[in-house]
């Protein structure tokens, strides 16, 4: 067996010859996929090499790695500071296997995201989706079957931005039931989504005679300002999560500042336009 990618993270359980190579079997299963879906597509085995094969330019370069926190961190992270035409390629290949990290990639904005079965050809049909996905990253969970054998709460879904310009949901699943986990997070996207539009100021009317001044004033008031206060966390994360929807919807990264209730300076509070309160309890 030829296998030049990731070896398993530390979270993976090895405990025999025969578990390392089927492990490196479904890696290399995984990256066979993918290439049958985009005939010329570079496939990289660390992300750092990935994201520098896409400064180049040209079609998307891959990343096929396995699932694991350091691997999503690392995700995330990329993201955060937008990766251009990187897809990433996440392979479950053990029990239990969790999808929100995956799924919160859909928090970025303008990101493909999906997660599908490796048997059958519901995952090469995602791969050929993602990787003819060609405004930003791509990143696709592909979870091996006895991974997810007798799982009922596995979903498999897909969440693509380009059906929003067509009036269809972004997000669909063929799945007759979706985990209780996955359906409070889209509860709370659409909450999000909600709260980060009506920041946005309103378009002003195009051909009026002030248009030109509603432009500039429009432009300058476009800022946003979100304060948060938590003990455990959740009101930050809420928080940074309205932050990433207000850019992906049209807000400057620069015009949206991210901070604690404490941090701020009360007498600025008259001259900000709008501020976001995340308090949780």
């Amino acid at each position: 067996l030829k296998f030049s990618g990731s070896l398993p993270p530390a979270g993976i359980r090895l405990g025999t010859r025969w578990s390392l190579y089927a492990f490196l079997e479904i890696m290399d299963k995984a990256t066979a996929l993918l290439k049958q879906a985009q005939k010329d597509a570079k496939v990289c085995d660390t992300l750092s090499a990935a994201t520098a094969a896409c400064s180049a330019g040209g079609p998307k370069c891959w990343a096929v790695l396995p699932l694991s926190a350091s691997s999503m961190s690392e995700v995330h992270a990329l993201l955060k500071d937008g990766c251009g035409q990187l897809g990433v390629v996440l392979v479950a290949a053990q029990a239990p296997v969790s999808q929100m990290e995956v799924l919160r990639a859909m928090e970025y904005g303008g990101v493909y995201v999906a997660a599908a079965s490796m048997e059958g050809k519901g995952a090469a049909e995602l791969l050929t989706e993602a990787a003819s996905f060609d405004v930003g990253p791509s990143v696709v969970l592909l979870a091996e079957a006895k991974a997810i054998q007798g799982d009922d709460r596995w979903t498999a879904f897909k969440y693509d931005p380009r059906r929003e310009a067509q009036g269809q949901d972004p997000f669909s699943t063929e799945s007759d039931r979706v985990r209780d986990d996955i359906k409070g997070f889209l509860s709370r996207q659409n909450l999000l989504t909600l709260i980060a539009k009506k920041c946005l100021p309103k378009e002003p009317v195009a051909g009026g005679a002030d248009a030109d001044l509603s432009q500039g004033l429009a432009d300058a008031g476009k800022t946003v300002t979100i304060l948060y206060t938590s003990d455990t966390g959740h009101a930050e994360e809420c928080a940074k999560a309205v932050a990433r929807q207000c850019r992906a919807g049209g807000y400057a990264s620069s015009a949206v500042r991210c901070g604690t209730l404490d941090s701020f300076d009360v007498s600025a509070l008259a001259s900000e336009p709008f501020i976001a309160f995340c308090v949780a309890t």
